[in-house]
Protein backbone atom coordinates (compact mmCIF):
# COMPACT_ATOMS: atom_id res chain seq x y z
CA UNK A 1 0.00 0.00 0.00
CA UNK A 2 1.13 3.44 -0.89
CA UNK A 3 1.34 6.39 1.65
CA UNK A 4 -1.47 7.95 2.97
CA UNK A 5 -2.31 10.63 0.48
CA UNK A 6 -2.96 14.20 1.50
CA UNK A 7 -6.16 16.05 0.99
CA UNK A 8 -7.63 19.62 1.31
CA UNK A 9 -10.32 18.11 3.97
CA UNK A 10 -10.20 14.51 4.44
CA UNK A 11 -13.78 14.11 5.41
CA UNK A 12 -14.57 14.28 1.51
CA UNK A 13 -13.71 10.52 2.29
CA UNK A 14 -13.53 9.89 5.53
CA UNK A 15 -12.97 6.39 5.64
CA UNK A 16 -9.89 6.05 3.08
CA UNK A 17 -8.47 8.25 5.43
CA UNK A 18 -9.31 6.10 8.79
CA UNK A 19 -8.16 2.90 7.05
CA UNK A 20 -4.84 3.94 5.81
CA UNK A 21 -4.52 6.31 9.01
CA UNK A 22 -5.12 5.88 12.53
CA UNK A 23 -7.24 2.95 11.80
CA UNK A 24 -4.84 0.97 9.96
CA UNK A 25 -4.57 -2.11 12.33
CA UNK A 26 -8.43 -2.73 11.81
CA UNK A 27 -7.71 -2.78 7.79
CA UNK A 28 -7.81 -4.93 4.89
CA UNK A 29 -5.85 -2.85 2.60
CA UNK A 30 -4.43 -3.09 -1.34
CA UNK A 31 -2.73 -0.12 -3.33
CA UNK A 32 -5.96 1.47 -4.54
CA UNK A 33 -9.04 0.30 -1.84
CA UNK A 34 -9.78 -0.72 1.94
CA UNK A 35 -12.18 -2.07 3.88
CA UNK A 36 -12.34 -2.93 8.11
CA UNK A 37 -11.82 -6.48 9.11
CA UNK A 38 -14.76 -9.06 8.84
CA UNK A 39 -16.86 -8.49 11.98
CA UNK A 40 -15.48 -4.49 13.15
CA UNK A 41 -17.33 -3.38 9.81
CA UNK A 42 -18.91 -3.84 6.77
CA UNK A 43 -17.85 -0.08 5.46
CA UNK A 44 -14.63 0.08 2.82
CA UNK A 45 -13.33 2.79 0.95
CA UNK A 46 -12.10 3.67 -2.44
CA UNK A 47 -9.19 6.01 -2.90
CA UNK A 48 -10.77 7.34 -5.95
CA UNK A 49 -13.62 6.42 -8.15
CA UNK A 50 -11.30 5.20 -10.71
CA UNK A 51 -10.94 1.21 -12.23
CA UNK A 52 -7.85 0.69 -10.10
CA UNK A 53 -9.58 1.27 -6.94
CA UNK A 54 -12.51 -1.21 -7.88
CA UNK A 55 -9.70 -3.93 -9.11
CA UNK A 56 -8.25 -3.15 -5.36
CA UNK A 57 -11.99 -3.46 -3.86
CA UNK A 58 -12.43 -6.42 -5.45
CA UNK A 59 -9.39 -8.03 -4.32
CA UNK A 60 -10.37 -7.85 -0.99
CA UNK A 61 -14.21 -8.64 -1.08
CA UNK A 62 -14.96 -12.79 -1.89
CA UNK A 63 -17.51 -13.21 -4.61
CA UNK A 64 -21.07 -12.62 -2.83
CA UNK A 65 -19.63 -10.19 -0.32
CA UNK A 66 -21.36 -6.57 0.79
CA UNK A 67 -19.35 -3.49 0.78
CA UNK A 68 -20.96 -0.22 1.81
CA UNK A 69 -18.64 2.82 0.40
CA UNK A 70 -19.86 6.32 2.07
CA UNK A 71 -18.90 9.19 -0.70
CA UNK A 72 -19.84 12.46 -1.80
CA UNK A 73 -21.24 11.14 -4.86
CA UNK A 74 -23.56 7.96 -6.00
CA UNK A 75 -21.29 5.61 -7.42
CA UNK A 76 -21.89 3.87 -11.01
CA UNK A 77 -20.54 0.50 -9.83
CA UNK A 78 -18.72 -1.12 -12.47
CA UNK A 79 -19.23 -4.43 -14.15
CA UNK A 80 -19.01 -6.98 -11.52
CA UNK A 81 -20.83 -5.47 -8.73
CA UNK A 82 -24.55 -4.89 -8.19
CA UNK A 83 -25.80 -1.76 -5.88
CA UNK A 84 -28.48 -3.10 -3.48
CA UNK A 85 -28.94 -0.15 -1.62
CA UNK A 86 -28.00 3.77 -1.77
CA UNK A 87 -29.38 6.59 0.56
CA UNK A 88 -28.52 10.21 0.67
CA UNK A 89 -27.12 11.77 4.14
CA UNK A 90 -25.66 14.70 5.81
CA UNK A 91 -22.45 15.01 7.00
CA UNK A 92 -22.36 17.50 9.80
CA UNK A 93 -19.42 19.17 11.74
CA UNK A 94 -19.70 20.59 15.00
CA UNK A 95 -17.11 23.48 14.49
CA UNK A 96 -17.42 24.47 18.49
CA UNK A 97 -17.13 22.71 21.68
CA UNK A 98 -20.53 22.50 23.68
CA UNK A 99 -21.05 21.89 26.99
CA UNK A 100 -22.05 17.60 27.46
CA UNK A 101 -25.69 17.81 28.73
CA UNK A 102 -26.59 16.35 32.25
CA UNK A 103 -27.69 12.25 32.23
CA UNK A 104 -31.66 12.56 32.98
CA UNK A 105 -32.36 11.49 36.43
CA UNK A 106 -33.43 7.48 36.90
CA UNK A 107 -30.56 6.77 34.37
CA UNK A 108 -26.69 6.40 34.52
CA UNK A 109 -23.86 6.73 32.06
CA UNK A 110 -20.94 4.51 31.38
CA UNK A 111 -18.42 3.47 29.11
CA UNK A 112 -19.71 0.10 27.24
CA UNK A 113 -17.01 -2.67 26.94
CA UNK A 114 -17.03 -6.21 25.23
CA UNK A 115 -19.12 -8.08 28.11
CA UNK A 116 -22.05 -5.08 26.43
CA UNK A 117 -21.82 -6.44 22.95
CA UNK A 118 -24.82 -8.26 23.21
CA UNK A 119 -27.12 -5.81 24.41
CA UNK A 120 -25.26 -3.39 22.38
CA UNK A 121 -25.86 -5.81 18.68
CA UNK A 122 -29.94 -6.00 20.01
CA UNK A 123 -30.68 -2.53 20.54
CA UNK A 124 -28.70 -1.71 17.19
CA UNK A 125 -30.98 -4.39 15.46
CA UNK A 126 -34.23 -2.95 17.08
CA UNK A 127 -33.20 0.64 15.55
CA UNK A 128 -31.33 0.13 12.51
CA UNK A 129 -28.67 3.49 13.35
CA UNK A 130 -26.12 1.85 10.52
CA UNK A 131 -23.89 -1.12 10.40
CA UNK A 132 -22.64 -2.28 13.70
CA UNK A 133 -21.26 -5.41 14.29
CA UNK A 134 -19.61 -7.26 17.24
CA UNK A 135 -16.28 -5.95 16.78
CA UNK A 136 -17.25 -1.96 15.77
CA UNK A 137 -16.93 -1.16 19.56
CA UNK A 138 -13.10 -1.48 19.23
CA UNK A 139 -13.18 1.45 16.94
CA UNK A 140 -13.59 3.67 19.63
CA UNK A 141 -15.28 4.88 22.93
CA UNK A 142 -19.23 3.65 23.33
CA UNK A 143 -21.02 5.05 25.50
CA UNK A 144 -24.28 3.83 27.40
CA UNK A 145 -27.09 5.02 29.24
CA UNK A 146 -28.69 2.64 31.93
CA UNK A 147 -32.01 2.14 33.57
CA UNK A 148 -30.91 1.37 36.47
CA UNK A 149 -35.14 0.84 37.66
CA UNK A 150 -35.82 -1.55 35.13
CA UNK A 151 -37.07 -4.63 35.89
CA UNK A 152 -34.69 -7.42 35.52
CA UNK A 153 -31.87 -5.74 36.54
CA UNK A 154 -30.46 -2.78 34.20
CA UNK A 155 -31.30 -1.98 30.90
CA UNK A 156 -29.37 -0.42 27.73
CA UNK A 157 -31.33 2.18 26.99
CA UNK A 158 -29.49 4.13 24.12
CA UNK A 159 -25.84 3.87 23.29
CA UNK A 160 -23.40 6.01 20.51
CA UNK A 161 -19.78 6.13 19.68
CA UNK A 162 -16.79 6.70 18.29
CA UNK A 163 -16.51 5.28 14.52
CA UNK A 164 -14.22 6.32 11.73
CA UNK A 165 -10.88 8.23 13.12
CA UNK A 166 -8.76 10.17 10.53
CA UNK A 167 -6.05 13.08 11.14
CA UNK A 168 -7.61 15.58 13.51
CA UNK A 169 -11.87 14.15 13.43
CA UNK A 170 -13.56 11.57 14.81
CA UNK A 171 -17.03 10.24 13.65
CA UNK A 172 -19.80 9.72 16.20
CA UNK A 173 -21.53 6.42 14.83
CA UNK A 174 -24.18 3.75 16.45
CA UNK A 175 -26.81 6.71 17.56
CA UNK A 176 -29.79 4.58 18.95
CA UNK A 177 -32.41 4.67 21.60
CA UNK A 178 -34.61 1.56 22.72
CA UNK A 179 -38.25 2.68 20.91
CA UNK A 180 -39.20 2.14 25.13
CA UNK A 181 -36.98 5.28 26.17
CA UNK A 182 -37.78 7.68 23.04
CA UNK A 183 -38.76 11.45 23.37
CA UNK A 184 -36.36 11.87 26.52
CA UNK A 185 -33.65 13.26 25.28
CA UNK A 186 -31.08 10.30 25.42
CA UNK A 187 -29.69 10.67 22.15
CA UNK A 188 -28.89 14.47 22.95
CA UNK A 189 -27.61 13.76 25.73
CA UNK A 190 -25.03 10.80 24.94
CA UNK A 191 -24.32 12.79 21.44
CA UNK A 192 -23.06 15.64 23.56
CA UNK A 193 -21.08 13.46 25.89
CA UNK A 194 -19.03 11.49 23.20
CA UNK A 195 -18.64 15.08 21.38
CA UNK A 196 -17.20 16.45 24.00
CA UNK A 197 -14.75 13.64 25.04
CA UNK A 198 -13.77 13.75 21.30
CA UNK A 199 -13.06 17.43 21.95
CA UNK A 200 -10.78 16.72 25.09
CA UNK A 201 -9.11 14.26 22.73
CA UNK A 202 -7.79 16.83 20.36
CA UNK A 203 -10.30 15.64 17.94
CA UNK A 204 -13.32 17.51 15.68
CA UNK A 205 -15.90 15.76 15.92
CA UNK A 206 -18.43 15.10 12.56
CA UNK A 207 -21.21 12.32 11.75
CA UNK A 208 -23.62 11.36 9.56
CA UNK A 209 -27.53 11.59 9.54
CA UNK A 210 -29.88 10.68 6.60
CA UNK A 211 -30.98 14.14 5.10
CA UNK A 212 -34.69 13.29 5.82
CA UNK A 213 -34.49 13.05 9.34
CA UNK A 214 -35.36 16.62 10.16
CA UNK A 215 -35.86 15.52 13.46
CA UNK A 216 -32.09 14.70 13.96
CA UNK A 217 -30.79 16.91 12.06
CA UNK A 218 -32.58 19.86 14.04
CA UNK A 219 -31.08 17.89 17.45
CA UNK A 220 -27.63 17.78 15.96
CA UNK A 221 -27.88 21.74 15.10
CA UNK A 222 -28.72 22.34 18.92
CA UNK A 223 -25.46 20.49 19.72
CA UNK A 224 -23.22 22.51 17.25
CA UNK A 225 -22.75 20.55 14.36
CA UNK A 226 -23.86 22.29 10.92
CA UNK A 227 -24.11 20.70 7.51
CA UNK A 228 -20.76 20.10 5.84
CA UNK A 229 -21.38 18.06 2.25
CA UNK A 230 -24.06 16.15 1.28
CA UNK A 231 -22.65 11.89 1.26
CA UNK A 232 -24.32 9.03 -0.19
CA UNK A 233 -24.19 5.58 1.11
CA UNK A 234 -23.78 3.02 -1.24
CA UNK A 235 -23.76 -0.72 -0.56
CA UNK A 236 -22.63 -2.75 -3.10
CA UNK A 237 -22.37 -6.56 -3.53
CA UNK A 238 -20.04 -8.37 -5.66
CA UNK A 239 -21.10 -10.52 -7.87
CA UNK A 240 -20.15 -14.58 -8.18
CA UNK A 241 -17.60 -15.24 -10.69
CA UNK A 242 -18.23 -17.41 -13.57
CA UNK A 243 -17.60 -20.77 -13.88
Amino acid sequence: MTGQKTSADPLENPFWYALTGPQAMFARTEEHAARYLPGVSPLGALEADTPESWRDLAALTAPGGVVALLRPDLLEAPAGWTRTAGDNAVQMVQLQAQAPFAVPAGFTVRELSPQDVPQMLELARLTRPGPFQERTIELGLYLGLWDEAAQGGPRLAAMTGQRARTRGACEISAVCTHPDYRKRGLARTLVSQVAARTVESGLRPFLHVGQNNVAALETYRGLGFLPSRSMWINVLRREAEQT
